[in-house]
């Protein structure tokens, strides 16, 4: 919280004509910080008005003085607040979540709000930047866009900039819509895609469609993160884009079965050592995800398998939604350790599962066969209600 000041200039004179006027001290932001001034302010003439009036006059200018100083950590514009954001609190974050940050503070809040004071943001300006990216943008990118505007609010609080309300409480981002279609890929398509796969990318594609495994965490791995005698690959770490850290979340951490894979990680790790990276470009560097797609999207295009969204996720998904099929599907929880999860709400959003799984096609069948009349009972084009 900014500490507050009380001044209470004596009221001084001087000058060959004499005149009241008093001196007292000012912040000002400049060059992204607040630095002191001192300011000297005329009271009048002394053969115009007495003592007394000059300091009636000087209570009225030091109290709004006093009043700017308790303000003014709010009065700093949000765009110079987010340059003080990005130096303090971006070095904390992840790769991933700082160009993500970077490129919505960039591209929608400093160009909507990067003039306005901290403390002039309110809820409802909030409210209406959420409303009009709408139609720009996911469901998901505002729910971020609105998360790093609470983020900087949070901070701003912690390092005294503000002491307010943050603006982002109650702001609606409405019901969740997807602004791409969720495609399923055909056993058949899986196939084709893999035979048509250089080796490297065909094992890795095929790893992820076993496994769930996040194209950043089989980047990291490593030939001692693979145990061949039991068939399993550890996850620690991951590799984005030039830079080791830590998984996405701590259920990241887990072990997953290479299942018949094994064989082909037992022969590519052959002469590695420990710490040396299973998947590595011509330079012995961990692929880059993205040098990796332009690989896959070619091929994926010329099968007509390409699709809005085509990609990596689209192979982790494939894993989830298959495991939660048949019969023997396993439990959601088991599938959101699968995939290192934190919540089984996140896992369920992976899923394409059509009206239901078999377990309750089952069950609804035989709820209907207790329930229903005879002559509604295995009749599929049955139109019935409660008088048949």
């Amino acid at each position: 919280m900014a500490r507050t000041e009380h001044q209470m200039p004596n009221v001084l004179r001087r000058g060959k004509r004499p005149y009241y006027y008093i001196r007292y001290r000012i912040r000002v932001w400049e060059c992204g910080a607040f630095d002191r001034k001192e300011k000297e302010h005329r009271l009048g003439f002394c053969d115009e008005i007495t003592e007394r009036e000059a300091k009636r006059l000087r209570d009225e200018i030091i109290r709004d003085v006093n009043r700017q100083v308790f303000e003014l950590p709010s009065r700093i514009g949000l765009a110079d607040f987010a340059r003080i954001y990005a130096d303090r609190h971006y070095p904390t974050l992840t790769l991933g979540a700082r160009e993500k940050y970077r490129s919505l503070m960039a591209n929608h809040i400093v160009p909507t709000f990067g003039d306005t004071p901290l403390g002039d943001l309110g809820p409802g300006p909030v409210q209406d930047f959420i409303n009009s990216k709408r139609d720009e943008l996911s469901w998901w990118s505002r729910n971020d866009l609105k998360g790093l505007l609470s983020g900087m609010y949070t901070k701003a609080a912690e390092w005294g900039f503000y002491t307010g309300r943050n603006p982002t409480v109650g702001v609606s981002l409405g019901p969740k819509q997807y602004k791409r279609k969720k495609y399923r890929l055909s056993d058949e398509q899986i196939l084709t895609l893999l035979n048509e796969l250089t080796a490297d990318v065909q094992l890795m594609v095929a790893t992820i469609l076993s496994t769930a495994l996040r194209i950043t965490e089989l980047c990291w791995c490593r030939a001692g993160n693979i145990d061949v005698m039991r068939g399993s690959l550890t996850v620690q770490e991951k590799y984005y884009r030039g830079e080791d850290g830590d998984t996405k979340t701590p259920g990241s951490h887990r072990v997953v079965s290479l299942g018949m894979l094994h064989g082909l990680y037992r022969k590519r790790i052959f002469g590695l050592q420990p710490d040396d990276y299973v998947f590595t470009d011509e330079h012995r560097l961990p692929f880059d995800d993205r040098a990796l797609l332009k690989k896959i999207k070619p091929v994926a295009r010329r099968l007509e398998l390409d699709h809005p969204g085509f990609g990596w996720r689209t192979f982790r998904r494939m894993n989830l939604t298959c495991m939660q099929e048949g019969e023997e599907a396993v439990h959601v929880f088991d599938a959101m350790a699968q995939a290192g999860h934190s919540r089984p709400e996140t896992t369920m959003r992976y899923m394409l599962l059509g009206s239901g799984s078999q377990q309750r096609d089952k069950k609804v069948r035989e709820l209907q066969e207790r329930w229903l009349p005879d002559n509604c009972a295995g009749s599929r084009n049955c139109r019935c209600c409660l008088s048949c």
